[in-house]
């Protein structure tokens, strides 16, 4: 990589890296395997700078990874309640931390390929185009993705609320 190559690219990670941080931990629960994915694909984004959408290609490589990290279930970590109040520690706005945590203990549980859909249409916004390109599949694909994880997701949040609502 050349000088101005580098500097290109530390930009790039300095514009955007604490995003995509916060995309990769949306699909990876674990915090440390969440930036591992980031920095392999930040690794990987190295050996095809200057790219036309380097966003676009390091959140597939993040969502690559993610799918690959459930092919291996049995060699995965599963995030406990400590994580989470670890995570809580960091935020200083309640409200704001209690929804994220919510959000993420409901993600966590969605299929993965439903989970990585539901971040890149909803969270991250792309158009259906996108995220079929980013995961490597139709745009009919992603649509009954995104509708049976968004199904999944109102079911959780109800149940979360009713249980919250139960303990009071």
């Amino acid at each position: 990589m050349r000088a101005r190559e580098e500097r290109e690219f530390t930009s790039f990670v300095r514009e955007h890296g604490d995003d995509l941080l916060r995309f990769a931990r949306r699909l990876i629960p674990d915090p440390g395997e969440a930036e591992d994915a980031l920095q392999t694909a930040l690794l990987r984004l190295t050996s095809h700078w200057p790219k036309d959408n380097p966003r676009a290609y390091v959140r597939t490589s993040i969502s690559n990874l993610a799918k690959d990290r459930t092919r291996r279930r049995h060699l995965v970590a599963v995030p406990t309640d400590r994580t989470l109040s670890h995570a809580v520690d960091e935020v200083d706005s309640a409200g704001a931390v209690d929804a994220q945590v919510r959000l993420d203990s409901i993600l966590i549980q969605l299929p993965v390929r439903q989970r990585i859909t539901v971040v890149l249409r909803v969270l991250e916004d792309l158009s259906e185009a996108d995220t079929a390109e980013a995961l490597g599949c139709s745009a009919g694909t992603v649509k009954s993705n995104l509708s049976r994880g968004l199904d999944k997701v109102r079911l959780l949040l109800s149940d979360s609320l009713a249980a919250t609502k139960d303990d009071s």
